[in-house]
């Protein structure tokens, strides 16, 4: 009987602080400040399988988050092919002939470009057909890799080579290899549709001119020095130090 009272005493006996699992439950958590914060927006790591969709969106997300590209990745990394960003041809707008595909020989204008992806998306062309939210059935287009489009001459519309050369007045233009001819660029186009050249500065924006205006005047003033100036912050004279 003894013995069995003793083994009831310690097995009834309380938790001390330093069990691991009794000191969780003493855990008292603060708020949360503002160093705890955590973005729920996942940035595209490096094996993300870039798409005309944004990486940003909910579905494309919830794929980083499940790591869904990894695979593709490792057999796929070795056939991407990198185009620096000062080689990149193409620009929405744009009027191209697609090389390879069903459609090939077909030509059709650029409606989106990833250059992270090295694609482009022809408008109209190379399209599938997939089941939409009302479940019929809907084209869409496919995007096209980097060397899988050309653009055309302006003088015949055909295919040709391209390449970068300076003009006169030290732009970079694109040129046509057999003609010579310069194919200009596209105007640029804002996220909202609009044409860079016929957006209305509003009250908010700040003016080429103004952006290109030099105002500062380098000086030999540290910068402490140089508010002092520009405020006209005089400091009070100081009292005079004798050394022994």
């Amino acid at each position: 009987m003894r013995l069995s009272a003793r083994l009831f005493i310690l097995r009834g006996r309380s938790r001390l602080p330093s069990d691991p699992n009794e000191s969780e439950r003493l855990v008292k958590y603060g708020e949360r400040k503002w160093r705890d914060f955590q973005s729920p927006v996942v940035d595209p790591p490096y094996w993300y399988k870039w798409s005309k969709d944004s990486p940003y969106h909910p579905v494309e997300q919830q794929k980083i988050l499940k790591g869904e590209y990894l695979q593709w990745y490792r057999y796929n990394f070795h056939k991407q092919k990198v185009i620096p960003p000062d080689a990149w041809l193409f620009r929405v707008g744009d009027k191209v002939e697609i090389l390879t595909g069903k459609d090939k020989g077909k030509q059709g204008d650029v409606i989106q470009v990833v250059q992270q992806g090295n694609i482009v998306v022809v408008g109209g062309l190379n399209c599938e057909r997939i089941k939409g939210r009302d479940g019929m059935l809907v084209r869409q287009e496919k995007p096209l890799e980097h060397h899988e489009v050309t653009l055309l001459d302006p003088k015949d519309e055909k295919p040709v080579d391209v390449e970068f050369r300076v003009n006169e007045n030290g732009q970079r233009v694109r040129v046509s290899t057999r003609s010579g001819y310069i194919i200009h660029w596209p105007p640029e186009i804002l996220w909202d549709g609009t044409p860079k050249t016929e957006y209305e500065c509003q009250d908010k924006d700040t003016t080429y001119e103004n952006a290109c205006e030099k105002t500062y005047k380098p000086t030999l003033d540290n910068w402490q020095d140089e508010l002092k100036k520009i405020y006209k912050i005089s400091d009070s004279p100081r009292r005079e130090t004798f050394w022994y």
